[in-house]
C-alpha cells in the first residue's frame, strides 16, 4: 500500500504565508527610494529557500495560499517600487511571483491575472527582464521567463497597447532582442536545463505573437485568446464536476468559486483529499 500524501495543517500554511508577507514588507511598504536592509533581504531569502526543502506535496499549498491571501497586496507594493533605487525589494517581489504555482493548478493566480487588477503587471515584469534585475535563487532567468509566458498566456491581450498581447509591442521587441543575446551568450550553456528551456520557450512565444495571424475579421489578440481558452478547457472542475467529471447539475464551491461539483458526495470527497487547504473566500 502506498503512503498517503502528507498535507500541511491549514493553520501552519497560513502562518508561513503571513510571515513571508510580513518579511517582504507587504504590510508595511518601504518608503520611496529605500531598499531592504541586508537583514530584511536575508530573512526573505532564507524563508524562500526553506520552502524548497519542504516535501514537494506541501509546497503547492503554501504558494496557492499566498496567491489567495497576499497576491493583490504584493502587486500593489511592486507597482510602488523602483527597479534602480529599491533593487533588492523589487527583485525579491518578482522572485516570489516567479515561484507561484502554474495558473492551471492555482485558481487564485489565474483569476487575478485575468482581472483588471493585473493591468500593467506584464509590462513591469517583462521590462524588468530587459533592463536587468537580480537573479535570486531558488528563482532565476528561467523562472522569470516562465512568469512572463504566464502573463502572456493568462492575462487579457487587451492590456497591451497593440491588443495582441498583454505586454506592449515595444517591450516585446526589446525582450526578443534581450532573449536572443542572452541565449547566444557563451555562458548560457552553464545554466541548468530548466532555465535554458524556459528562456528559449519565452523567445518562441514572443516570436509567435506577431507571426500567428488569426481570421481577418478577428481581434488582434486572437492567438493569445485562443491559447487562454485552450488552457482553461484543460482544467478539471471548470465545466464539469472536479471529482467524477459529471457535466450535468454542477455548481461552484460556494466559498472559493474556483471548482465545480455535481453534489455533496463529490464535494466532501474532494474536501478531504485537499480542497480544504486551497479553499479561500476572496473578493476578486
Amino acid at each position: 500500500m502506498s503512503n498517503p500524501i502528507r498535507l500541511p495543517p491549514l493553520k501552519e500554511t497560513v502562518g508561513l504565508v503571513s510571515l513571508l508577507a510580513h518579511n517582504a514588507r507587504l504590510d508595511n511598504p518601504l518608503p520611496a527610494n529605500t531598499d531592504f536592509t541586508d537583514d530584511e533581504f536575508k530573512e526573505v531569502q532564507t524563508q524562500l529557500n526553506a520552502f524548497m526543502m519542504l516535501p514537494p506535496s506541501m509546497r503547492p499549498y503554501i504558494y496557492i495560499t499566498f496567491s489567495a491571501k497576499e497576491l493583490p497586496g504584493l502587486v500593489r507594493v511592486l507597482r510602488t517600487l523602483s527597479r534602480t533605487t529599491q533593487r533588492k525589494a523589487f527583485s525579491t517581489l518578482i522572485q516570489i511571483l516567479s515561484l507561484l504555482e502554474d495558473p492551471k493548478r492555482d485558481p487564485y493566480f489565474r483569476r487575478f491575472l485575468r482581472s483588471p487588477h493585473a493591468a500593467g503587471l506584464p509590462n513591469i515584469i517583462a521590462d524588468a527582464f530587459v533592463q536587468g534585475i537580480d537573479w535570486l535563487r531558488p528563482s532565476g532567468p528561467g523562472h522569470i521567463s516562465s512568469l512572463i509566458i504566464t502573463t502572456l498566456q493568462w492575462c487579457d491581450p487587451e492590456l497591451g497597447d497593440d491588443k495582441r498581447a498583454s505586454v506592449d509591442a515595444s517591450i516585446r521587441q526589446a525582450l526578443i532582442t534581450k532573449m536572443t543575446a542572452f541565449i547566444s551568450a557563451a555562458d548560457f550553456g552553464r545554466l541548468d536545463e530548466l532555465q535554458r528551456i524556459e528562456t528559449q520557450r519565452l523567445l518562441g512565444t514572443l516570436q509567435s505573437i506577431d507571426n500567428m495571424q488569426g481570421p481577418p475579421e478577428g481581434p488582434p489578440g486572437w492567438f493569445m485568446n485562443h491559447t487562454y481558452n485552450w488552457l482553461i478547457e484543460g482544467i478539471p472542475g471548470q465545466e464539469e464536476c472536479a471529482v467524477c467529471m459529471e457535466e450535468d447539475h454542477t455548481s461552484w464551491c460556494s466559498r472559493c468559486k474556483t471548482v465545480k461539483y455535481c453534489g455533496t458526495a463529490c464535494q466532501t470527497k474532494d474536501w478531504k483529499e485537499g480542497h480544504k487547504l486551497r479553499c479561500f473566500e476572496v473578493t476578486l
